[in-house]
């Protein structure tokens, strides 16, 4: 008999709204999330955000340890919300495995704007990337072959091919059925996130009017960090204490004295440049349109 697992995964996409869906999620009565909002459990092996808690070190079981309930509580969805399976093969091959398979779901955004959006998360907040000062040079390090400082990081080093959402389309819908298997996206839950929340709740089969009408609109906005020093002791703190919804406001409040505005100004003076993307990234956004992922233009 399979161990217990999660039965609700989000595994991707990163800076295309995961956290604002994931806040939406919890506000259910009936869903809870682990002990962190990533849980990382199927991370690869050496991956610098692999936790010592993981798959190989804890085996399938180990999962449960992972949420506060250890998977006996009182709900009906268990959510695993790590964006980073995107690109891990053990989560791809263990998520294949699964018997019965959880509900997956896959936030995307149109490929321009979740480029400038990674853009302006490693410039102004978590400043990786001293060397970059524009959009367009962010660009020219993140295309093959990526700038051996991209190389370091997973996210900045898969960032272009994780943004050709038709292959993660076919990939993933090639291991896990249909009716298991949810695609999308930043612009639909802007325009209908009642309709978002609603095909989650049927695919989990619990009742669609449980979530919070009054959530905030969005999550995690991209800031500008005022003291490295400051968020890099607060990080260490926050990752020792629960993911529970009053820790979780104290944990807003400090990042918000830590943060400043970043420069509003900078998408619409980088207008033509994310209109070239556009061009570039056709089949991934026809991939989106065929699915009706982009009800609006951005």
């Amino acid at each position: 008999m399979q161990a217990w697992t999660p039965n609700l995964i989000m595994p991707g996409v990163a800076k295309c709204g995961t956290t604002t869906l994931y806040d939406l999620l919890v506000t259910h009565p009936e869903i809870t999330g682990g002990k962190e909002k990533e849980v990382r459990f199927l991370m690869d092996e050496g991956d610098d955000l692999c936790r010592e808690a993981n798959i190989r070190s804890k085996g399938l079981e180990g999962w449960a340890d992972e949420y506060a309930d250890g998977g006996k509580g009182p709900f009906k969805v268990w959510l695993d919300a790590s964006p980073q399976y995107q690109f891990q093969k053990t989560a791809f091959d263990t998520i294949a495995a699964l018997d019965p398979q959880p509900v997956v779901v896959f936030m995307f955004r149109r490929p321009s704007a979740r480029l400038f959006s990674l853009y302006q998360y490693c410039r102004y907040h978590q400043g990786s990337v001293p060397e970059i000062e524009s959009f367009a040079q962010f660009i020219d390090h993140l295309r093959a072959p990526t700038s051996a400082n991209f190389q370091r990081q997973k996210m900045l080093k898969n960032g272009w091919e994780d943004t050709r959402f038709d292959r993660c389309i076919e990939k993933w819908s090639g291991i896990v059925a249909a009716d298991r298997l949810i695609f999308t996206s930043a612009e639909a839950l802007n325009a209908d996130r009642d309709a978002v929340l609603a095909g989650i709740a049927k695919a989990t089969g619990i009742d669609p009017a449980g979530f919070d009408p009054d959530a905030p609109r969005q999550s995690n906005p991209t800031v500008r960090i005022k003291s490295k020093w400051l968020a890099k002791t607060g990080g260490k703190i926050a990752r020792r204490l629960p993911n529970s919804g009053p820790i979780r406001k104290i944990k807003d409040m400090a990042k918000a004295y830590n943060s400043g505005s970043i420069d509003k100004s900078e998408k619409a003076e980088n207008a033509e440049l994310l209109r070239q993307l556009d061009i570039e990234f056709a089949p991934a956004i026809a991939a989106m349109q065929a699915r009706n992922l982009l009800p609006q233009a951005q």
